[in-house]
């Protein structure tokens, strides 16, 4: 019997067509660009696909009466919204003759923020088609909950919601306030994004596009080389754009007010720069004594792949040693700042990690019952958080490991094979894979990464909750 009744049900469906709402009424950005460019059928494509998302998912709501939001319902709702709308969005890419599974495919990875594509020259696409795979993108760096708080008539659900995506912002006491600075300070970078790329020499189109893809830490590019096909002032604009998306918003509305005391007593955001620092030391000592002199693009692959980013120079990462491959593996699975646009396991869980085991090893020096807190600067973590995080980490490892057994099966080897599971679980994007290898895939690999993907970007959770509302695997969850 499932876990959820009809009432259930309907609380989940009248969420999620508040979500769809936004998505429909956001098909009006990617339409504008369409005729602009005088590519009339996607014109009509997005009209379409924007008036019947309206249409259908505002009459579903006339039907089915505001509901109260529990955190079951958050959840739930966060992940079925994430299979639904890359269905949704896979549409223009089928459209233009991808067939099913990579359109799907690269729909997920542009509302994840993965960025692995199965698009093999984007620089052929239709302006608009390019666009829509930037600005999915740039709407999932929000996360959707963000996008839809417009449409939410109470601060209950949007307080579940956003807890459900694994947003905690504390930087208001006000959840709109918190949406409101969130959204300026995100326009505000996209802009400057646009600008910088714009100095470099970049097009307006392709300068907007990277814009939305770097700041959302998403790696999607107009060309199939990746951003470093637009030289070495793009290079450095996209590594700035990529630090900044993995931040938190709530460290950037410190640094905005001029907190920089509050903005540098953050032990995540000081850990971040610790171990991109000695990240990039690693690779470039290895680059070194390897013999080749790819100095700016090994540090442009450390911050890629910690921020989730995945963005790429003309020097593919299978270009560079076994160690530095690794080492990038580990950048992957870390990920960036809690409260950013990046995915992975995030900084603050490793820390807990380390807290947790040191405090262990100072136990064994103490009198019997002493009470040791564990504080993440300012805050103390309950050993109920401490053990959340953890648990979440041995899964999150576990789904990972699961993955590369599956890419085993099918002959990759091990790197190759943890490493693209990393990198899709983590939604960064980055590939270790040749070109013919990764776009000859076998179509079951490229289900297994959307799968991947999407949990990835739903922080697992919800789509455990989903199966067991669902009343599947019952002894497992």
């Amino acid at each position: 019997m499932a876990e959820f009744d009809k009432n259930d049900f309907g609380t989940i469906i009248y969420t999620i067509s508040n979500m769809m709402r936004f998505v429909g009424i956001s098909m009006i950005i990617p339409l504008i660009v369409s005729l602009s460019y005088n590519e009339t059928l996607y014109a009509v494509v997005f009209f379409v696909m924007g008036f019947v998302l309206l249409t259908l998912f505002s009459l579903t709501k006339l039907v089915i009466k505001p509901r109260r939001v529990r955190f079951k319902h958050a959840v739930v709702s966060i992940a079925v919204a994430w299979i639904v709308m890359g269905l949704v969005s896979a549409v223009p890419f089928i459209l233009f003759g991808i067939n099913p599974i990579d359109a799907y495919f690269e729909s997920v990875s542009g509302w994840s923020g993965t960025g692995l594509s199965m698009i093999p020259e984007p620089e052929k696409l239709a302006f608009s088609l390019n666009f829509w795979r930037g600005f999915i993108q740039w709407l999932g760096g929000f996360g959707i909950v963000l996008m839809a708080l417009m449409f939410y008539e109470r601060p209950e659900t949007i307080h579940h919601l956003f807890a459900a995506e694994g947003r905690n912002e504390e930087f208001s006491t006000s959840i709109q306030k918190i949406a409101l600075s969130i959204v300026k300070i995100y326009l505000l970078y996209t802009l400057v994004g646009v600008a910088l790329f714009c100095f470099s020499g970049m097009s307006l189109f392709d300068a907007v596009f990277h814009s939305f893809t770097s700041i959302a830490t998403g790696g999607f590019s107009t060309s199939s080389v990746g951003v470093g096909f637009y030289g070495l002032s793009a290079t450095i604009s996209c590594i700035f754009l990529m630090l900044l998306g993995g931040i938190s918003f709530e460290s950037h509305y410190e640094l905005i007010h001029l907190k920089f005391s509050k903005f540098y007593s953050n032990p995540e955001l000081r850990f971040l720069f610790v171990v991109i620092l000695l990240a990039s030391a690693l690779i470039l000592i290895n680059v070194f004594f390897s013999g080749k002199n790819f100095i700016l693009d090994s540090f442009f692959y450390v911050v890629a792949a910690i921020t989730g980013t995945g963005a790429s120079t003309a020097v593919p990462v299978s270009s560079l040693p076994a160690l530095s491959v690794f080492i990038l593996l580990i950048m992957m699975i870390f990920g960036s700042c809690y409260g950013s646009t990046t995915g992975a396991l995030k900084l603050w869980r490793i820390i807990i990690l380390y807290k947790v085991i040191r405090r262990e090893i100072h136990k064994a020096f103490l009198p019997p019952n002493s009470i040791m807190p564990i504080k993440l600067g300012e805050k103390t973590v309950s050993d109920e958080s401490a053990m959340k995080a953890l648990s979440y980490m041995m899964l999150y490892v576990a789904l990972i490991v699961f993955g590369g057994i599956v890419f085993m099966i099918f002959g990759f080897g091990v790197v190759d094979s943890l490493f693209i599971v990393s990198s899709a679980q983590g939604n960064v994007g980055l590939s270790s894979f040749s070109g013919a290898i990764w776009f000859d895939m076998n179509p079951l690999l490229k289900v297994l990464l959307s799968f991947h993907m999407l949990v990835g970007r739903m922080e697992i959770i919800p789509f455990l909750v989903l199966l067991k509302g669902m009343g599947f695997g019952k002894r497992i969850v």
